[in-house]
């Protein structure tokens, strides 16, 4: 790569940023082979070179060791069985210190720039990120599978790992989800999540969202990063866009059915418009397909809507997929509330915002998802309830790591931004090419 970011120097300074130091170690002093941050900085550096399981790490571990003799404090193989046990007892809240302050860091640097947007926006959406089954769970409360009742099960989760959701379905064993919502800088080139929260389970996300906006205005409240904040229809609220308005943030929030009353405002005004009438319009070529976007905007005054008093316009965004080959087309409609005047917030910043929301869902989700390959329960790093939560803001490090360092990095022939991928075999390559066996060699090369 031309302008590679992808460096042992540059994930080096990285992990740096993140302060592993300040995560407590709950091990007996007299029983720690190996520092905390080294053993952190190994999962880390796992995951951003592609490591699948934590057998991987450990050989990652061992490659770096081998040709570094000592990088970051790895200075030796790391055993996988270490990093399964100390993952459970990692404080997650303590975790997602570090992602705070790695995000802080590109902050600082300049490679959070408000670049795809004018502002600084965020996107908070809900993602499962793992699916604990009913032998694990059992086997981390103690439990016989065999004898144990799902009443008892249920109570002993809620006392001890409160974050998980225990579902029994109608057929087959009860299971527990650990889901979180996070929340994605998506206004920059790079986007990152700048802050991870598990949903607890005894809600849903709409009820966990005034505590996550209040950890967000903690996190970054004395920075200038956060102007707007965008949500799907499944976190918005009336509560929801006040507590944002009271932390002086914008909102631009996707209504549906159940906002009631305005949802239904928004479909009498803006429902029945016609292309022609679009206040704007905008087509481009995805995956082969025609795609056209219109859009439509609905001045709410200085009213606002009922109870949503702060309102200020209600948005309509149409997007028509047409296939040139068989001419078949698919229509679909999403409304908006924004507490922007159509005046400060024009048509195309509304199309602009609307779109580029789901890089939540297509950088951040969809990495973890199939480059990471988080959602494989065969791969688990850790089928414990409070592990799960570590690994996946770990992941979102990593992640990050590699967002900054994709974005700042062309390709040589053609000077592309390199994929996913790309990233992730450089640091390897970089990291631990003089030692690599020839078929790992040859994969990431």
């Amino acid at each position: 790569m031309q302008r590679q970011a992808a460096t042992p120097k540059g994930l080096g300074r990285r992990i740096h940023d993140l302060g592993f130091q300040k995560v407590g170690d709950q091990r007996m002093a007299g029983k720690v082979t190996y520092p905390l941050p080294t053993v952190l900085t190994a999962l880390v550096v796992g995951m951003a070179t592609s490591a699948r399981s934590l057998r991987n790490v450990e050989e990652r571990a061992q490659q770096v060791a081998k040709k570094h003799g000592d990088w970051m404090g790895l200075k030796q193989r790391i055993a996988d069985n270490t990093f399964g046990d100390i993952l459970p007892w990692l404080a997650v809240g303590e975790l997602v210190g570090c992602l705070h302050r790695g995000v802080k860091a590109e902050a600082r640097r300049g490679n959070l720039t408000p670049t795809v947007l004018p502002v600084g926006t965020i996107a908070i959406d809900g993602k499962n990120v793992a699916t604990l089954h009913w032998h694990d769970l059992c086997r981390v409360l103690e439990l016989d599978k065999t004898k144990a009742q799902p009443d008892q099960v249920k109570a002993l989760l809620a006392e001890r790992f409160p974050d998980v959701q225990f579902c029994v379905p109608k057929q087959g064993q009860p299971y527990a989800l650990a889901r979180v919502h996070t929340v994605t800088l998506f206004s920059s080139d790079a986007a990152v999540c700048i802050h991870q929260r598990p949903t607890l389970g005894h809600t849903n996300e709409i009820g966990s969202m005034p505590e996550l906006l209040d950890e967000v205005r903690t996190g970054y409240g004395r920075s200038s990063l956060i102007t707007m904040v965008t949500t799907d229809a499944g976190n918005t609220s009336l509560e929801n866009a006040g507590l944002i308005l009271s932390h002086q943030w914008d909102y631009f929030l996707q209504i549906k059915s159940g906002q009631g009353d305005l949802y239904t405002e928004a479909v009498r005004a803006l429902g029945s418009q016609t292309d022609a009438a679009a206040d704007f319009s905008q087509a481009d070529q995805q995956n082969g397909k025609l795609i056209s976007y219109h859009l439509w905007q609905h001045d709410l005054s200085e009213q606002g809507w009922l109870n949503w008093i702060h309102a200020r316009q209600l948005v309509r965004v149409q997007r028509t997929e047409e296939d040139p080959n068989t001419g078949k087309k698919k229509i679909g409609n999403r409304f908006y509330v924004c507490n922007r005047t159509p005046t400060q917030l024009r048509p195309k910043g509304c199309l602009k915002i609307s779109r580029a929301h789901w890089r939540c869902e297509n950088e951040t989700h969809w990495t973890a998802d199939a480059e990471s390959h988080e959602d494989r329960r065969r791969l688990a790093w850790s089928r414990h309830p409070q592990g799960v939560f570590a690994v996946s803001v770990l992941r979102r490090i990593a992640v990050n790591i590699q967002a900054v360092a994709r974005r700042l990095s062309r390709l040589g022939h053609s000077l592309e931004t390199p994929t996913w991928q790309d990233v992730a075999d450089h640091f390897l390559l970089t990291l631990c090419d003089s030692i690599l066996e020839t078929e790992a060699f040859d994969a990431a090369e």
